[in-house]
């Protein structure tokens, strides 16, 4: 094993992020580590100012019957800092909100879990058929935070933009994460783009049976952290993948994009499928495509920034 690096973050990420190469001598390319999203061209974002009150805890750790935060958005997370809202399915992605920095807890609170950061110990290695990849070296128990999908937070126009500069060469690091508003006939959506600026989750592989579930999760503005989360017990040694449509068993979407007009994006753009290689049981066989980006809106879409 040739490690090529004994941590990727330079120091931003409370442990080390090693990377290694067990087959070739390639590296990985260059890119800006962000463990937290940033604010991508022409976005200006405010991401320290809280839109709903704190709580008026007093004790260093809330409680489910005091803590205004937890009663009116939780409880999210159990005594261990576990996701606990998979018994609760809906159509889309279901958010979670923490104690923010107007709240007297301490940092150590329950309600605190993702903005704490990631805090296991993980490993960037390269795969055989899919490029680099990310794997824990240690057990992780089912429903415990992993890490933040971070990157440059973009507009819909600037993520239209850089979708169709893609090529095989570049990789796609562009997720969009699809919410409901308020208003029912809106669906809410994230763009982060971690291509040029990102974390250690920018190596995590695709798959159509994922070890992780992409939840949003709210801290101190508006726009979410992409936190993943163990979709199960992982061990260690394992790699970790997601699903990059954003489907999962508890969580799907209404705005997923039926097949015809994937092909149809796909031709008009004339770029082809690319092949899953993930593996598992129930692929898919093509890694997912989100036309929308390739296309006007046949939906009302917003988004939490603008540009």
């Amino acid at each position: 094993m040739v490690t090529i690096t004994e941590d990727i973050s330079m120091g931003k990420e409370k442990v080390k992020v090693p990377v290694v190469n067990e087959l070739d001598g390639s590296r990985p390319t260059e890119f800006g580590y962000t463990p937290v999203c940033i604010s991508g061209p022409n976005v200006s974002v405010p991401f320290n100012s809280p839109f709903y009150p704190g709580c008026g805890c007093q004790q260093a750790l809330c409680t489910k019957d005091k803590c205004s935060c937890i009663q009116s958005y939780g409880p999210s997370y159990n005594e261990e800092g576990c996701l606990q809202i998979f018994n609760q399915p809906t159509e889309f992605s279901q958010p979670v909100f923490e104690c923010n920095s107007h709240c007297p807890c301490s940092r150590s609170c329950q309600n605190r879990v993702v903005q704490n950061g990631q805090h296991l110990q993980l490993q960037v290695f390269k795969t055989y058929c899919k490029g680099w990849g990310l794997r824990t070296l240690e057990n992780i128990k089912e429903c415990t935070f992993v890490c933040e999908y971070a990157g440059e937070l973009i507009s819909i126009k600037e993520a239209k933009k850089r979708a169709q500069e893609l090529t095989d060469e570049t990789g796609n690091y562009l997720i969009v994460l699809r919410e409901h508003s308020s208003n029912d006939d809106q669906i809410l959506r994230t763009h982060v783009d971690a291509r040029f600026h990102g974390g250690a989750s920018r190596f995590i592989n695709h798959s159509c049976n994922p070890n992780l579930i992409m939840v949003p999760v709210r801290v101190d503005s508006i726009v979410p952290h992409l936190a993943l989360f163990a979709a199960r017990n992982i061990d260690s040694g394992e790699e970790l993948s997601f699903d990059y449509s954003g489907e999962f068993d508890y969580w799907h979407s209404h705005e997923t994009n039926d097949e015809h007009h994937e092909l149809k994006a796909l031709q008009d753009q004339r770029k082809d499928r690319k092949s899953c290689q993930c593996g598992a049981v129930n692929c898919r066989e093509y890694l997912p495509f989100d036309s929308s980006l390739y296309s006007s809106e046949s939906h009302q879409a917003i988004s939490p920034v603008n540009g």
